[in-house]
């Protein structure tokens, strides 16, 4: 018994410290840290002083002359510059993807029917990384090759690393949501598997390429993983990549295209602290009579224009790595392996932070630039941000006011994070512990009045309305209840339970969130080692292909979240254990049993 709590006790703090370094990798880009005033002189003069602290967060990749990433920097190699003026770093942090975290029990291999818990199958590395098939600016005949690189690449993916799919075609579609297994990423992509919105062979191109925008594309990707924790890299395969789609890299000049929705993707990914790789999914090309390559860049000596278009080419490529800190793939003919390489060069990054010395947040375009005190070595990061005034702060007589007219000057709130782990695909969250038991209480039916009613309620279920027209009724739909029994390792009772049921298309059907300690119909039921369990009944429309759940610590906005597959299995088989739909991690639930045997 004594061996038990003691592996309980330190199964919830190996939690709790990784919680709190995944929230320090939570700040946004461009945080607006509040700060208490110096407080003595400001309240004997009866004056206060409303300041604010921004902090701007830079992922630098450091690699050698033969494209490695080189480890083992300090932060005294580094300096960084804003429009040309030296920078105090204020904080450091070094990310190695061979470096592996212990922090969380091994999986088990098997687990009770129905039974989940939001624990990784193996060790968990890098960050997260999305792969954007975009067919819409390729060529029919360069399709199929494509795919079968990716393929490739997906079966032989480095172990451990988190994957999501997107298709760009007539519109941009998640396809996959993030996983470690490669089967599973490999079947997101094989052309003989048919999936929703993976065409085979994209044959349209030409009808859809004016009206989609490229900014809107990384925009969509973005809003879908700017509130996840840490680095992002986006892989974008493609073979025609639009120029002017972010700002120059160059100081002395700003981008050819300024457009409001540049300016929106720019925030955006750098919100997200999301690097883009485009990958250029032509192979190598000959076409003057001689040629050269200086950093990475083609640059020709013919005066042939096949040359110059080729070189205008891989100089857009370039210019999207070098704006958003990744880096430009193209010239090989071995896709799969520079996208091996480029999955672990991306892994290596050091983290700095900096507060601006220029507090006058106009809206202009900032210049960054980093540079290390070793030379020979290449540095990729973000080039730039737009400094974009924060909240307005509120007229004063000679800039300064009372405190007496001033409201009490209130710390910022613990961020509720729940949200960005509900979204379909989203990645396993193991913030915090739990194991869940889902089954089917009903068999499918006609929803009754009364869940149509509730379904109704719900934000997350669709409808049409029209303006000057009442809003229609909802047709009855066919219904499932689901029984939910969590079982939650949680320091705090203060806890949030939510459920979320999705379509093919990623949509949405039926959604709720309660809270444990307001709601006595789900009081938790605490044990005297830290385990509270809960339970939850939730109607799944019968089109739902997948249902999320997730539970929260108020107290500490630690979050735990996982998503299976349905339909569920029928209940007293044993089968292997789905955690998410896009992993095949399975083997929770025999850890969660050793190390919480009362939970059994």
């Amino acid at each position: 018994m004594v061996a038990s709590f003691l592996l309980r006790t330190r199964l919830l703090l190996a939690a709790s410290l990784f919680v709190g370094t995944v929230g320090a990798q939570r700040a946004p880009t461009v945080s607006q840290l509040p700060t208490n005033p110096d407080s003595q002189e400001a309240e004997a003069s009866g004056l206060v002083f409303h300041s604010t602290v921004r902090r701007v967060v830079v992922d630098v990749v450091v690699s050698d002359s033969n494209g490695k990433p080189v480890s083992g920097l300090a932060a005294t190699d580094f300096s960084i510059a804003e429009d040309g003026k030296p920078q105090r770093v204020r904080s450091f942090d070094v990310h190695d993807f061979d470096t592996v975290s212990a922090s969380l029990p091994k999986a088990p291999a098997f687990l009770p029917t129905n039974t989940f818990v939001n624990v990784p199958s193996g060790p968990e590395r890098g960050p997260l990384y999305v792969l954007l098939l975009d067919l819409l600016n390729m060529e029919v005949d360069d399709q199929p090759a494509a795919r079968e690189q990716l393929l490739k690449f997906a079966l032989s993916k480095p172990l451990g690393t988190r994957f999501a799919v997107f298709v760009l075609s007539d519109g941009l579609y998640l396809v996959q949501g993030f996983t470690e297994d490669r089967n599973r990423l490999a079947d997101a992509v094989d052309p003989k598997n048919p999936h929703s919105h993976l065409p085979r062979i994209f044959l349209y191109a030409d009808n859809y390429r004016p009206a989609i925008s490229t900014p809107r594309v990384l925009m969509g990707i973005a809003k879908f993983l700017s509130d996840l924790p840490g680095h992002k890299n986006v892989l974008w395969i493609s073979e025609a990549f639009p120029s002017a789609i972010m700002p120059s890299a160059d100081p002395g000049s700003e981008g050819r295209s300024m457009s409001d929705e540049v300016k929106e993707a720019t925030d955006a990914l750098a919100r997200g602290q999301i690097a883009v790789y485009p990958v250029d999914v032509r192979g190598a090309a000959v076409t003057g009579a001689s040629a050269s390559n200086i950093g990475g860049i083609s640059q020709a000596s013919s005066e042939n224009s096949a040359d110059y278009a080729l070189n205008a080419r891989h100089m857009t490529e370039q210019e999207i790595a070098d704006a958003t800190g990744g880096r430009a793939i193209y010239g090989t003919n071995d896709l799969a392996t520079a996208l091996a390489e480029a999955t672990e060069t991306g892994g290596h990054y050091y983290t700095l932070t900096y507060s601006p010395s220029n507090q006058n947040y106009n809206g202009k375009l900032r210049h960054i630039h980093v540079e290390l005190a070793k030379r020979g070595y290449h540095l990729a990061y973000r080039r730039s941000y737009y400094g974009n005034p924060g909240p307005s702060a509120p007229e004063t007589i000679g800039g300064f006011q009372l405190a007496s007219e001033l409201e009490p000057f209130q710390l910022s709130q613990v961020a509720d994070s729940l949200y960005s782990n509900m979204q379909h695909g989203a990645p396993l969250a193991h913030q915090l512990l739990f194991r869940a038991h889902i089954h089917a209480l009903t068999p499918p039916a006609k929803a009754t009045r009364e869940q149509m009613a509730s379904l109704a309620d719900q934000p997350a279920f669709f409808r049409e309305r029209h303006q000057n027209k009442p809003a229609k009724p909802l047709r009855p739909i066919q219904v499932q209840t689901y029984e939910i029994d969590y079982t939650v390792a949680a320091r705090y009772p203060a806890l949030e339970i939510a459920a979320a049921a999705f379509d093919a298309d990623g949509k949405m059907l039926n959604g709720v969130v309660q809270r444990a300690a307001e709601d006595t119909t789900h009081a938790p039921v605490m044990r005297r080692d830290g385990i509270f369990r809960l339970q939850q009944k939730f109607n799944v429309p019968m089109t739902a292909v997948s249902v999320r759940i997730a539970v929260r610590d108020v107290a500490t906005d630690n979050v735990g979240a996982l998503e299976v597959n349905l339909p569920l299995v029928p209940e007293g088989k044993t089968t292997e254990a789905f955690l998410h739909p896009s992993s095949s991690s399975s083997e929770a639930a025999d850890s969660a049993r050793q190390h919480y045997p009362s939970c059994r």
